[in-house]
């Protein structure tokens, strides 16, 4: 052969090299390929004939637009999964398995992806960006090729896979896809589960606690270490002379294993009613409990009209605590629900009880921070154990026990004033409830769904107007028993511990967080 001959070759040779692979036209058969499964191992297909229809959806967990469609991708792989396969394909050799599988599981695609580490499966195709469909038919025929398009009735894939499945000629069979270049992926991408990870968790914080046979009226905190604190009183009956205020804690969140209850206020003669243990400002932990004043015997369940507010508080988190004081004028008075901080920054607890020349009702208990003196602010005649929230605009929604329905009232002006109670349409049995504001803005009412004299069920309903209404009922506990007087915070880490009296003879702790609400099968209203 001549060197002109040979060079002659050679240019061609070049020639062809440099010519880019020719994209799979529509009505051309797709070759069987060969991929790399996300733990490295090597996967064949040529099995087109298995199904109706295949797409070969070539993405990127590092593409924005691929992130942005995956939800509308597996709504069209789920309608059509049974007739249609959906086959990811990953060219970025740099995307590892780990990451692909992270990015599947976080945007919840239930096809397989592949990668292509060698880039035949990408020149097969003659794919260029990312996200980009080719729709083949049970012999490999390329019916559709490009973007995702629009709805159903709109130009693009799931129109495509409609028609073809309806044995209809397809209109729109090639649309230019839009997105990221395969050859320019990008960095990795940070990607969060949209669906969350629901959490759920409960137990009873004691079995028995020797000499003590009814417990109820618990109340949770979380100390400034971490620790959740839950505390209660518990003696032979309520109202018994024995009675005592009890406390757990968890230290262990992992384990869910309470610390054996320990005896933290007893008191003979005057002993503790209704109590509440909380973090004030400074990182100081606090007990405000009714002492059970009045003559005895008493006979059960009597005797809280006769109660006195009583103040403790701790600088360890609650392992050691001062000397009980009294706080002043506070006779008839108790306490039940957790405190809150109002729009103008001022730490109030709610309290209900008897206030002199305003008759029985609820109202606020506000520190002063400088003083350490707590005083009361405005009242609400008629409705007792308020449970209270800030809204977004910054007035307070009170929640309060009576029967049959619950009952509310709202203040503009941090609790001075408020306007007359009047009934919602959450059912109550004159019992107390529980109320807070998460994080999220969701608000969560814990109470018995009953206008009975019963006290069961306890559900949570869930408010996204800041209390104006509820839906989304989770029920907690059912059957015959009592499961009652919630209390309910959301802790530093985001989780949302609730107790409640079970049955009397125990105190059940639940711990959730906002994605077990999010996915509940709640009941209606």
């Amino acid at each position: 052969m001549s060197t002109y001959t040979q060079r002659l070759f050679l240019g061609l040779a070049l020639l062809v090299a440099a010519i880019p692979a020719w994209p799979l036209d529509i009505g051309e058969q797709a070759p069987p390929v060969t991929f790399e499964t996300l733990d490295g191992l090597e996967r064949h297909m040529d099995n087109y004939d298995t199904r109706t229809g295949t797409v070969m959806v070539f993405l990127s967990s590092r593409c924005e637009t691929t992130i942005a469609q995956m939800e509308r991708i597996n709504e069209i792989h789920v309608a059509n999964r049974f007739n249609v396969l959906f086959i990811g394909v990953s060219a970025n050799p740099e995307e590892t398995g780990d990451e692909l599988r992270q990015f599947a599981t976080n945007l919840g695609a239930i096809f397989p992806i592949y990668r292509d580490t060698t880039g035949d499966v990408v020149e097969s195709f003659g794919a260029s960006t990312t996200p980009e469909f080719f729709l083949l038919n049970d012999e490999a025929i390329l019916l559709y090729h490009g973007e995702l398009g629009g709805e159903a009735e709109e130009p693009g894939l799931e129109q495509a896979i409609n028609q073809y499945l309806d044995s209809q000629p397809i209109e729109t069979t090639h649309m230019q896809a839009q997105g990221t270049p395969i050859d320019e992926p990008g960095p990795p991408r940070e990607i969060g589960n949209q669906y969350g990870l629901p959490y759920l968790a409960g137990q009873f914080i004691f079995q028995e606690i020797p000499g003590a046979a009814v417990h109820h009226c618990s109340t949770v905190a979380e100390a400034p270490s971490g620790d959740i604190l839950a505390l209660w009183y518990g003696g032979s009956y309520e109202s018994a002379e024995d009675q005592a205020l009890y406390m757990a804690r968890l230290e262990d969140k992992r384990s869910g294993l309470w610390t054996q209850p320990e005896r933290v206020v007893w008191n003979p003669g005057q002993p503790p009613g209704n109590a509440v243990v909380f973090q004030g400002p400074g990182e100081k932990m606090h007990i405000i409990w009714g002492r059970m004043e009045g003559t005895w015997p008493k006979r059960r369940g009597s005797g809280w009209s006769d109660c006195r507010l009583m103040i403790r508080t701790s600088e360890d988190n609650g392992h050691t605590w001062s000397e009980d004081r009294e706080l002043e004028d506070t006779y008839g008075w108790l306490p039940r629900n957790t405190p809150l901080t109002l729009a103008n920054g001022d730490f109030a607890l709610p309290i209900s009880g008897q206030v002199e020349g305003e008759g029985s009702g609820s109202f606020l208990l506000v520190l002063n921070e400088d003083t350490g003196e707590w005083s009361r602010r405005g009242f609400i005649e008629g409705a007792s154990q308020p449970a209270v929230i800030v809204r977004d605009n910054g007035d307070l929604l009170s929640m309060m026990r009576s029967s049959p329905r619950t009952m509310k009232s709202v203040s503009g002006d941090n609790g001075h004033t408020w306007t007359p109670i009047e009934p919602t349409d959450r059912r109550n049995p004159s019992s107390s409830s529980a109320m807070i504001k998460l994080e999220s803005g969701r608000v969560l009412l814990v109470y018995t769904d009953t206008e009975s004299g019963s006290r069961y069920p306890l559900v949570i309903a869930q408010s996204h107007d800041d209390g104006e209404s509820w839906d989304d009922i989770i029920t907690l506990a059912t059957d015959w028993g009592e499961f009652s007087y919630p209390s309910i915070i959301q802790a530093s880490d985001g989780k949302i511990h609730l107790t409640y009296t079970y049955r009397r003879y125990s105190i059940k702790h639940v711990v959730f967080n906002e994605d077990w609400l999010e996915h509940q099968q709640a009941r209606p209203n």
